[in-house]
Order: structure tokens, then C-alpha cells, then sequence
């Protein structure tokens, strides 16, 4: 099991930075796209895939650094994988919530409309709604959703989830987008292996991301099992290594299971 990290930046990223935080996970035969923000195009193309190589897709949320190209996946893979159109689709998993909103919200507005019918996210996606407890298999590999805290709005939690994935005798955790929760996360900490962090560079009040100051006030053996991930690439960075971290993941790195 092949995990790559397309990109490993957040929203404002440049693509001739580090792209977005978007990951590809690969096992045997099958694959899965974890987002698919505005630089997922280029990203790809930089690891040697076209769009027609994914198979399976999860939305972690809402954000156009996680959303941004799904658009162009749906419209590229419903006119160009066979005839009739829309033959082949790739499967699509989210939270049931996160699935309604990423339609009606992000794209319906332009992808509603096709000659001759109106369109919804089944005509370019097979999509599989999840509930809060839910997993799914990739190859041999089972992957359970983990509920995150990324933004509250007003007094509601935005739906927001990473993803533990069981690969062979590992566990490893991708937190997805997601503020510092020490408590709610200690469990998953502790069942994993391997961690991949949200981790911002920036310190400022009210994040809605996880900020490195922060992190680095974990207990030791927390840090020892995670990267670092979704941070912006600056002339000064701190040496994560050092700070008792696994390191920064870079763009294109891959990590096999």
C-alpha cells in the first residue's frame, strides 16, 4: 500500500510551491484520491497520472483547496471515459453532509446543467453517502472516517473528517484539516502507528488549524509517530526533527505500508 502526497500546502499556496494538501493512496489494483483542490490538476501530472487513473475519491470537507477541482474531474471523466457518457464514474465517499453540501453548495451551480437533462452528483460520481462511523475498503486496505474539529459556525460544528487507514499490521492517521484537540484526538493518537498532522506555521488566535507552536507541546512518544503536513513553506523553518517530530512531509514524497 502507496501513500503520495500530492501537494502539502493549505489554501494560499502557489502550484509552483508545494500545491494543496491532497493525497493519492494506491493498493494493488485500486486507488484512492483523498481531495481534490484547485492545484490538483498539476499535482498529478507531476507524479505522472492523468484524471482518468483515479478510481475512488473521499471528500474530507468543504474548502477549495480540498474541492476546487472537482468540476474538472467530473466533467473530464463523464465526456472522455467511454460513450455513453458518464459510463465510467469514479466512486465517490464523504459524509453524507459533507456529499449534500459539496453539490449543492460548490457545484451544482455549474455542473447542474447538461444538453438535454439536468444533472446531480450520481450522473458524474457513484457516490457513497457515510455516516459518522463508517469505513471503506481500497484493495485490501480498510479505511475508517474520524471526525474532526476544522470550523465551528456559530454554534454548530462544520463537518470535517480525517481518515485512519489499516494497512496490513499499521495503522496510520490522517487528521485531514483540523484545530489543535488534544483530548479529542488522544484516542487515534494512540492507535496509530504513523501520524500525518495538519500542522500550521503561523501563530495566531482562533485557527482553524492545528499550529506547530502547539504541537510541539505533545508528549514525546505522540511525537515520535507524526509528520507534519498542510503548512506553508517559509526561508525560516523550524527543524521539526529536532522538535521531536517525524519531519515535514514535502510534495511528491510516497510512504509505502
Amino acid at each position: 500500500m502507496k501513500i503520495t502526497f500530492l501537494g502539502t500546502g493549505g489554501a494560499f499556496c502557489f502550484a509552483d510551491e508545494n500545491y494543496q494538501s491532497n493525497i493519492f493512496i494506491e493498493d494493488n489494483d485500486d486507488n484512492l484520491l483523498v481531495d481534490c483542490g484547485t492545484t490538483f490538476k498539476e499535482a498529478f501530472k507531476a507524479i505522472g497520472h492523468k484524471v482518468e487513473d483515479v478510481k475512488k475519491i473521499f471528500i474530507t470537507h468543504n474548502h477549495s483547496d480540498h474541492t476546487g477541482d472537482m468540476e474538472y474531474v467530473g466533467f473530464k471523466t463523464y465526456f472522455t471515459l467511454g460513450f455513453p457518457f458518464g459510463e465510467h464514474k469514479p466512486e465517490l465517499y464523504g459524509h453524507y453532509q459533507t456529499l449534500e453540501d459539496l453539490w449543492f453548495s460548490n457545484l451544482s451551480g455549474g455542473m447542474r446543467s447538461l444538453q438535454g437533462e439536468t444533472a446531480t452528483l450520481e450522473t458524474y460520481f457513484d457516490t457513497v453517502y457515510l455516516d459518522g462511523n463508517d469505513s471503506f475498503e481500497i484493495g485490501d486496505t480498510t479505511i475508517d472516517i474520524i471526525q474532526t474539529v476544522h470550523v465551528v459556525d456559530d454554534r454548530k460544528i462544520v463537518p470535517s473528517h480525517g481518515l485512519m487507514v489499516n494497512a496490513n499490521d499499521k495503522k496510520i492517521f490522517f487528521t485531514g484539516d483540523c484545530q489543535m484537540a488534544p483530548n479529542q484526538m488522544r484516542t487515534f493518537y494512540n492507535q496509530a502507528d504513523v501520524i500525518f498532522h495538519d500542522a500550521e506555521l503561523a501563530e495566531y488566535p482562533n485557527s482553524v488549524h492545528a499550529q506547530y507552536h502547539e504541537l510541539k507541546k505533545l508528549p514525546d512518544a505522540i511525537k515520535s509517530k507524526m509528520y507534519l503536513y498542510h503548512y506553508t513553506k517559509s526561508e525560516n523553518m523550524p527543524d521539526a526533527v529536532a522538535d521531536g517530530f517525524l519531519g515535514f512531509v514535502d510534495r511528491g514524497d510516497s510512504f509505502e505500508y
